[in-house]
């Protein structure tokens, strides 16, 4: 088995797995992109040395000086979105920092809750070993036990005899003519009919055998309601007993010094609960800090588009077009050499934005799965999976699902599944179902060590009950039966 602890360090230990996946994947990007600005300002480079080479054919020195301006302009956003970048870095290093104390702190934290539910276990085991050798606890429990018996039979017998009435009671309910009768209440002291339309009802009454089918549809009727009130009775009375029975629990955990530490371990898991919430503000800094980060490393920050802007548009000038055009019409080697560098520069620079779009695509996958494991850490957390009392029973099962998760090649949905499939209440010391925490209702026992389980008791299930002794015969009515 693996412990909540455990499976909620394996989570971590995913996320930053994958945080260094998308740091690589980032500084991928961001040399592509590097390198394709750097080709665009060698293009100018080459252009430049196109320039001095076709000097003589120029009308001035426009290109020349064109070049150097552009070169300058360039370095000047370069070196206001170095400074950006910086700063956004050194913030992220810092929440970075922030956020790795805050995990630390957690683990300390939340090792302190898991003692002292491990001491609140104990300390109930004591008690529970005192209180079962105390005469006065043990005759209380046996008189619960006997009531919540006899609650349960007497349950039984209601739901059964409502299943009666549920399945003999329909003949009488589709009978029009008998349920004419008992509607107007015929046969009884409410009963109101004169002349001829008593004269009428009583010759229906003598048809359908009335009377008698009064009598048994009343008894089928009567018998759950009565049984019903009785089971109530039992359940009230029922109610007194456990509560007696839980004073006594909840005095020896008093007098034990239980109750304090249900208290410390509460003030425990409060602390718990704020460092959580330290971190999850954290991350959604981080989370922004990411985005603003994944935008510099693909070249899509302002700084960075307005360079590659500026060196298109400087590129795509006419001068520079003519002089290129010019230089390939000339049979001197040298200006061949410098368009073939040019075309060589520019092969390359569609290579690096294939690259680019590609290391994009993994991007926004790597960011989207790192996204789904952090939502699914906060819930973890937050459903205190990672409790003293939580395991889960196959730790390979878990691990491969991780694994999947981590893959993408499982949801967060069906993750969740798995978990709760294989999650189990760790082993403790204490019993959760002793005394007054055996019969389904409130208990005080275990809190500490148990996830919320469903209520049930002792008791559960149907059967038991009685039939109603069968009719002979039956009657007839005006719809048959």
């Amino acid at each position: 088995m693996i412990s909540g602890r455990q499976a909620l360090s394996s989570i971590d230990s995913n996320i930053q797995q994958l945080r260094g996946q998308i740091a690589g994947t980032e500084e991928q990007i961001a040399g592509y992109a590097a390198r394709k600005l750097e080709l665009q300002q060698q293009e100018m480079e080459q252009f430049r040395e196109l320039s001095r080479l076709r000097l003589d054919v120029l009308a001035d020195n426009m290109a020349i000086a064109s070049v150097s301006d552009t070169k300058r302009t360039v370095s000047e956003l370069l070196a206001r979105r170095q400074e950006r970048l910086t700063s956004v870095r050194h913030e992220a290093a810092e929440c970075a920092k922030n956020r790795l104390a805050l995990e630390e702190q957690r683990e300390i934290q939340a090792l302190a809750v898991e003692q002292t539910a491990r001491i609140i276990d104990e300390a109930e085991e004591k008690t529970q070993n005192r209180l079962a050798q105390d005469p006065q606890y043990r005759d209380q429990l046996l008189i619960v036990e006997e009531i919540e018996r006899t609650l349960h039979h007497a349950k039984s017998k209601a739901d059964r005899w409502e299943e009666e009435l549920a399945t003999k009671g329909s003949p009488y309910l589709h009978d029009p003519l008998f349920m004419y009768l008992w509607n107007r209440g015929y046969g009884t002291p409410d009963y109101r009919g004169w002349g001829i339309i008593r004269w009428l009802d009583g010759k229906v009454a003598n048809l359908i055998r009335y009377g008698e089918a009064r009598v048994n549809y009343g008894k089928l009727r009567e018998i759950p309601l009565r049984l019903r009130e009785h089971a109530q009775r039992i359940d009230e009375q029922a109610i007194k007993e456990y509560e007696k029975l839980k004073a006594l629990d909840d005095a020896a955990r008093e007098a034990d010094g239980i109750v304090q530490l249900d208290q410390e371990f509460e003030r425990q898991e409060a602390t718990l609960d704020e460092i959580d919430v330290q971190i999850e503000e954290i991350v959604a800094t981080q989370r922004k800090q990411q985005q603003t980060l994944a935008v510099f490393a693909a070249g899509d920050d302002q700084d960075y588009r307005e360079a590659i802007n500026y060196l298109a548009s400087e590129l795509r000038r006419d001068d520079l077009r003519e002089l290129r055009r010019e230089a390939l019409d000339t049979p001197f080697p040298e200006d061949d050499l410098v368009v073939n560098r040019l075309l060589e520069l520019e092969q390359e620079e569609e290579e690096l934005e294939a690259g680019i779009a590609q290391f994009r695509k993994a991007l926004t996958s790597q960011q989207s799965r790192l996204h789904e494991l952090e939502g699914l850490r906060t819930d973890f957390k937050r459903r205190r999976y990672d409790s003293a009392g939580t395991g889960f029973s196959d730790t390979a099962l878990i691990m491969a699902t991780l694994g999947n998760l981590f893959n993408g090649m499982m949801t967060k949905d069906a993750f969740w599944r798995v978990l709760e499939q294989q999650r189990r209440q760790q082993r403790h010391r204490a019993n959760p179902d002793f005394g007054s925490g055996a019969f389904g209702r409130r208990t005080s026992w275990g809190s500490t060590m148990r996830f919320p389980r469903s209520s049930g008791g002792i008791f559960k299930g149907g059967g038991g009950g009685f039939r109603a002794p069968s009719r002979g015969g039956g009657f007839r009515t005006g719809g048959g039966f």
